[in-house]
């Protein structure tokens, strides 16, 4: 911990030490000026002897080991206190610094100095400039050297004129300075002689002369100024006074009468009492009033003293005169001074001895025993107490003071003690402190120190303090008990002690005493006790104007403070941390300390923070000022760089926006970073090089023109000449505080083969190589982030980095005065985690980026649409091509990863029929066929698209089938003519991010027709309901306009009477009645019926609405959604295709649009769902072992291959009493359902008598039909029937009376393939055959 250099025992001593007066004639004084000194300052370096001394005592001899004499002159005076103020400021600002080390104080690993010597300095002139008072003897004068020259013209005279001007001086008012031992005080005669001038004879005889005169023990002839001249400058020998003349007061301003009454006044020296203050409601831990306080007002007469110019001293004094000085001292100490110490101590003692035990008068006696006996009570005029020079108690304190100056500790500590008593009973409480403190400083000095004796010190200062109104001399014994108790290990009752001292009487002082508190704290371990007084140290140092303490102060209290969570206090020691070493001109240390202000963890509120930028930025100015940098650009710590988000794009400038316009999205900084879309994107981009090259590339790389972080360091990136390079990245603002940023630009650095360029130093060419972009203004709320998309343009080829951006922040307001031009460095972060901002050095790569000559750049619009969409609209695109470059391109392609959803129709030379999956019979045929389905080719006129021509193609885009967000994304393709440029082929994306609402449910039922007169008939019911709810955002009115089948097998009937419009508006429905009849066609074919009497609104979307048909017809080959080709199920009827328009009603607009269900059509020929049965056989799990279930299954399919019905007139009038019986003619239509084989089928016409005919009744028929009739021709009719044909049987059905008739009994129809040997299968074909005979006469 910090320590002084001197022991306790060493600085008590050296604080009391007997007071020497020296009187000179003005010849011995130019004696010694000769070496720069005067006599005192040569006796200074040899004060302290070399060699033990003794004297002897009543007790015993006394044996003095370092015994030292302070010389002083007799006209010496105590400074004023504003020249003590003065001498004290300059004690702490000129001390040396300590050395500094490293402590471990439990997790705190600390740095602190070693040693104090300011508070050294300090405490030796406090207590040098402190007036002598009369309660004590340690300042008075013991002795006096009268020292005349051997060169005056009679040394006898010279030394009479002495003695009676010290008689004079003697005999003085009480009250005058200065203070005198006794009356009768030692002389000491000494003759100063000059070797070289002098003459030695002269010398010797008037030495003799004074040594006859005043005895040969009181004289002493000194010989110096051996040296005939002065040493040349290079000879380098020891200066002993240079220390202790850096040391000397300036007393020339003080050298004046000073009364009893003046003194009283004046106590209070060396301290700043006087200081100008304005401390109104500050406190310490406040940076906001820290103005008040820094010391900046302080008065020209507080300003430390300047002390003299080091000049050399001693320089005509050899060794020998050395020694002569050093004898002088000894010889006076030993042979003169200690004999007059004994006589002094018999005398005394005598005095002591007749008073013990006797009280001085009865009103003494009576007051011993009826008074109080503690300081302040009851006592009026506490200090009005004086006793006379000759009174018992003060003798007792001389003899203390002089046992005490000369070592006799023990002998010391009783005389202190007996007066103490007697002040104690006469209540003079000034001389009861003073024995009180030097009794505790006997016993301490005596190495007996005890709890009672440090008791008499706390009651000494307290008395001091409180009763006496005196803090010079609580300050006083302060300082000597703090080192007492600091010896014996009792460091919290130092500190206390220390603290108790700090007022607001004295701001260097109390910080003085703080720090020392504070060490005393460390010593305890009591690590926040030390950072807090450390803290209020640095505090009142400041205030003291003693900025450099101060700093230090703070400094070695933030070691604590850090990283505990202290917010606040840390605030505080930054901000003064940065306050004092801007006024000490260590700008580096301030400017770090602010910028630790300027973090996002700060709890301090927005004005404070605003006031923390403003004065960082101004001491930032002042740095870069008086480092002559005021041009250069510094990295400040405010706003901070989030590298985790850094993006550089490189690509040609979007088109301008145009009304009816919608420019390609491209990719952007807001594209979303989607792993899943990018994979897609890439995918796009390698089906389209596969099908433009003919192959597959070795090793596919996707273009990347968007670069984040984590790409940057694996790719170096491309850009064009001409074309902007725009990097982005998130400004974080962890201030509460606004941030106002301007003239935002890039620095670069460029070179090529010739040139090398960078942005930050002044070239008026760097305009030639790239342009640079400036953002005027950004305005970053606090607490917040705000992206910076900054940008330039190459104009050569080369090499360009991008080093990082340059700011202008003007703090908190836009009016601003204090404003820096600063810069943040851009580097590719190794460890994406990092947020960078405060450091001039980054661990991670420079953004290089390689400058290609010119390249073609193709500019895509589109029309501009609405993005709401109904489930199974369709909306016309207009794509305009135009190239904007100098460079011609070609082979423009577009792909897609929803082909179903995007149609080409009107530009693609040829319409793909649905892909038949059987033909697809390896993996790479599959992918060619899915790359064609994928991408279609842009025709351009001559293939080329020259620079400046625009080309136009119209596209058509899909809702999906069910509601929500749907993407429909387009990749545009084109190459450079020039093959072997760089890039070979560039791409633009684009995305319709749609957001469906619902439209039309639609609900099918299909069943085989029981009236077909021809051919197979189908009856088909829609259900169609607009799903638009009621009270949607969005409302919708739907017009039904057509109803078309795509189908090879069926086509619509048109001979149904139909209403001129249906609309549906929200939640209402519709029931349609449709027939389909058989027509096989080689291929699927358009057949359709109106459902509105406008046919002109839909006829020029017939096209457009067959080509999503077709789309929809068969399995779509999907690169993206490959399970859906597999899952596709065939349509062997077809599909019908409902085409509405509907009106568009929302919160801003009204629209018109229209669209198409697509809806599979299957027939139902079975009284069960077949549709269902399919769906729950392909979902569920089916045990292999349940062979009867799929051989029921089995069965099911073969009993329905062919269908029949039953072509007759439904009543029939016949006359039985003519004719009893009656023949109805009547037609079997056999129809065949499947489209693969030949079937040969086989008519049984049965009577019920003679087999057990399998009757097939529906479920619509008369209960009480009969069937008792007859099938002429009775047998087998055998017929072979074509895929997907019908065949007619005529038959001829009897009957014998009226009635009603059941036509279905009696026949069976089985049928078998004609390729294959298998059994005849009957057919469960339903029959509505319900005959009726009326009978007439």
């Amino acid at each position: 911990m910090a320590q002084c250099k001197q022991s306790p025992h060493e600085f008590i001593r050296n604080a009391f030490t007997p007071q020497i007066a020296v009187m000179c004639t003005p010849l011995a004084e130019k004696c010694c000026q000769k070496n720069n000194l005067d006599f005192i300052e040569l006796l200074q370096p040899f004060s302290r002897l070399n060699s033990d001394v003794h004297y002897k005592d009543t007790s015993g001899p006394v044996n003095i080991r370092n015994f030292k004499l302070n010389f002083l002159d007799v006209t010496w005076r105590p400074p004023q206190t504003s020249v003590a103020r003065k001498l004290l400021n300059s004690s702490v600002s000129n001390a040396p610094e300590s050395r500094i080390k490293s402590v471990q104080v439990g997790n705190f690993k600390l740095e602190i100095p070693s040693s104090t010597p300011w508070f050294e300095t300090w405490r030796e002139t406090f207590l040098r400039v402190q007036y002598p008072s009369d309660h004590e003897f340690t300042k008075h004068f013991l002795a006096c050297l009268l020292v005349v020259s051997s060169a005056d013209n009679s040394t006898t005279d010279a030394f009479h004129q002495l003695v009676q001007s010290l008689n004079k001086v003697q005999s003085s008012a009480p009250g005058k300075l200065p203070k005198w031992f006794s009356s009768n005080i030692l002389k000491y005669y000494v003759i100063v002689h000059d070797n070289v001038e002098g003459n030695l004879a002269v010398a010797n005889s008037s030495f003799e002369s004074v040594k006859s005169t005043y005895g040969a023990s009181n004289c002493f002839l000194l010989k110096m100024n051996s040296r005939a001249s002065r040493p040349i400058p290079s000879e380098h020998l020891p200066d002993p006074w240079s220390q202790f003349i850096t040391n000397q007061l300036d007393m020339k301003e003080s050298i004046q009468d000073n009364t009893v009454s003046s003194k009283n006044s004046s106590l209070e020296i060396g301290q700043e009492a006087e200081e100008t203050k304005n401390i109104q409601n500050y406190h310490p831990l406040s940076p906001v009033n820290e103005d008040s306080a820094s010391g900046d007002s302080m008065v020209e007469e507080d300003k430390p003293a300047v002390l003299p110019k080091s000049v050399p001293h001693g320089s005509y004094l050899s060794t020998e005169d050395v020694e002569q000085v050093k004898l002088l001292i000894l010889e006076f100490t030993r042979s003169c001074l200690l004999p007059y110490i004994e006589k002094q101590l018999v005398i005394l003692n005598d005095v002591v001895s007749n008073k013990k035990g006797m009280s001085k008068s009865l009103f003494s006696a009576t007051k011993r025993w009826f008074s109080p006996n503690k300081p302040g009570a009851g006592s009026v005029a506490v200090n009005n107490l004086i006793y006379s020079p000759d009174s018992p108690e003060l003798q007792i304190r001389r003899l203390g003071d002089l046992y005490f100056m000369f070592g006799h500790y023990d002998a010391a500590f009783q005389a202190y003690h007996l007066a103490k008593r007697d002040y104690n009973t006469d209540q003079a409480w000034l001389y009861y402190a003073g024995a009180l403190e030097m009794a505790a400083l006997s016993a301490f000095m005596n190495r007996e120190p005890t709890k009672k004796t440090c008791d008499y010190m706390e009651e000494g200062i307290t008395t001091y303090l409180n009763t006496c109104k005196m803090p010079q001399f609580a300050t006083r014994a302060t300082i000597l008990s703090s080192e007492c108790l600091k010896h014996q290990k009792m460091y919290g009752e130092a500190a206390l002690q220390l603290i108790r001292m700090t007022s607001e009487e004295s701001d260097l002082r109390s910080a003085l005493l703080l720090e020392q508190a504070a060490y005393c704290f460390l010593q305890s371990k009591m690590i926040r006790k030390y950072a807090f007084h450390m803290v209020l140290a640095g505090h009142r140092f400041s205030k003291a104007a003693q900025r450099k303490h101060s700093l230090k102060c703070y400094k070695q209290a933030y070691q604590v403070y850090e990283n505990t969570g202290w917010d606040l206090a840390c605030d505080h020691i930054h901000y003064t941390i940065g306050r004092q070493a801007n006024n000490l001109q260590q700008f580096e240390e301030a400017v770090e300390s602010f910028s630790r202000l300027l973090n996002g963890g700060s709890k301090q509120s927005a004005q404070q923070q605003a006031m923390f930028l403003k004065e960082y930025l101004t001491i930032l100015g002042n740095k870069l000022k008086a480092e002559g940098q005021q041009y250069t650009s510094p990295i400040l710590p405010v706003p901070k760089l989030n590298m985790n988000l850094l993006k550089l794009l490189v690509g040609p400038t979007p088109p301008l926006s145009t009304p009816g316009k919608v420019p390609a999205i491209g990719i952007g900084f807001n594209t979303p970073c989607d792993i899943n879309v990018e994979s897609k994107w890439y995918k796009l981009e390698e089906i389209l090089l596969h099908e433009v090259e003919g192959s597959t590339p070795m090793v596919f790389k996707p273009m990347v023109t968007l670069y984040t972080n984590v790409q940057l360091i694996k790719n170096k990136p491309t850009a064009i000449v001409n074309e902007p390079i725009q990097v982005s990245f998130e400004l974080v603002n962890t201030l509460q505080t606004v941030l106002h940023l301007k003239d935002i630009y890039l620095l670069w650095t460029f070179k090529n083969d010739e040139q090398l360029i960078v942005s930050e130093i002044l070239d008026d060419r760097k305009d030639n190589f790239v342009k640079t972009y400036v953002m005027k203004s950004v305005t970053i709320e606090g607490n917040s982030k705000h992206d910076i998309i900054l940008s330039l343009m190459p104009l050569l080829t080369g090499s360009l980095t991008i080093n990082g951006f340059c700011y202008t922040l003007t703090g908190s307001t836009a009016s601003e005065t204090s404003f820096i031009k600063a810069k943040q460095l851009i580097f590719i972060p190794s460890n994406t985690s990092r947020l960078r901002g405060n450091d001039d050095t980054g661990s991670g790569n420079e953004m290089d980026i390689n400058i290609l000559p010119p390249a073609p750049c193709l500019q895509v619009t589109f029309s501009e649409i609405s993005l709401d969409f109904l489930v199974d609209e369709m909306q016309r695109i207009s794509v305009d091509f135009q190239n904007t470059s100098s460079v011609p391109l070609q082979n423009i392609y577009l792909a897609t990863s929803v082909p179903h959803l995007v149609s080409f129709v009107e530009f693609r030379q040829k319409v793909k029929t649905p892909l038949d999956l059987s033909d697809i019979t390896t993996p790479a045929t599959r992918e060619k066929l899915a790359r064609k389905n994928h991408i279609t080719s842009v025709p351009l006129s001559g293939n080329v698209l020259e620079p400046g021509q625009t080309t136009t193609v119209y596209i058509w885009i899909k809702a999906p089938k069910y509601k929500g967000a749907t993407p429909i994304d387009l990749l545009v393709y084109y190459e450079n003519v020039d093959k072997k440029s760089i890039p070979k082929y560039r791409l633009v994306r684009h995305c319709w991010n749609l957001t469906v609402h619902e439209s039309l449910s639609i609900e099918v039922t299909s069943q085989a027709g029981h009236k077909a007169k021809e051919v197979e008939e189908l009856d088909l019911v829609l259900k169609i309901i607009n799903l638009n709810k009621v009270h949607s955002s969005v409302l919708t009115e739907i017009t039904l306009l057509n109803i078309g089948l795509l189908s090879k097998y069926w086509t619509v009937s048109k001979d149904i009477a139909m209403p001129k419009y249906i609309n549906l508006h929200s939640q209402e429905s519709a029931h349609i009645l449709l027939k389909a009849r058989r027509g096989v066609k080689g291929s699927s074919e358009y057949s359709s019926m109106s459902l509105n009497s406008d046919k002109k609104s839909y006829k020029t979307l017939q096209n457009i609405f067959i080509a999503f048909g077709r789309k929809a017809e068969g399995p779509q080959l999907n690169i993206f959604n490959e399970t859906e080709d597999f899952n596709y199920k065939e349509n062997k009827d077809g599909i019908l295709m409902l085409q509405w328009r509907a009106l568009v009603i929302d919160t801003n607009s009204r629209r018109v649009v229209h669209g198409q269900c697509v809806i599979p059509m299957e027939v139902n020929r079975t009284e069960e769902d077949v549709l269902q049965l399919d769906r729950i056989l392909s979902d569920s799990v089916i045990d292999i072992n349940e062979k009867n279930s799929l051989e029921e299954e089995r069965s099911q399919v073969a009993q329905n291959q062919v269908s029949y019905n039953l072509v007759y007139p439904p009543v029939v009038t016949h006359n039985f009493q003519k004719g009893r019986v009656c023949v109805i003619p009547v037609k079997l239509l056999l129809h065949s359902v499947i489209d693969t084989v030949d079937l040969k089928v086989v008519v049984n016409t049965c009577e019920t008598s003679d087999m057990d005919c399998t009757i097939n009744r529906s479920t619509l028929y008369y209960r009480n039909a009969s069937s008792n009739f007859r099938w002429m021709c009775t047998g087998k009719i055998v017929r072979t029937i074509k895929p997907l044909t019908t065949e007619t049987v005529m038959l001829s059905a009897c009957v014998t009376g009226p009635g009603t008739y059941n036509l279905g009994a009696h026949i069976q129809v089985s049928c078998s393939k004609v390729e294959k040997a298998e059994p005849y299968v009957v057919q469960t074909c339903p029959i509505h055959a319900a005959l009726i005979v009326h009978s007439i006469s």
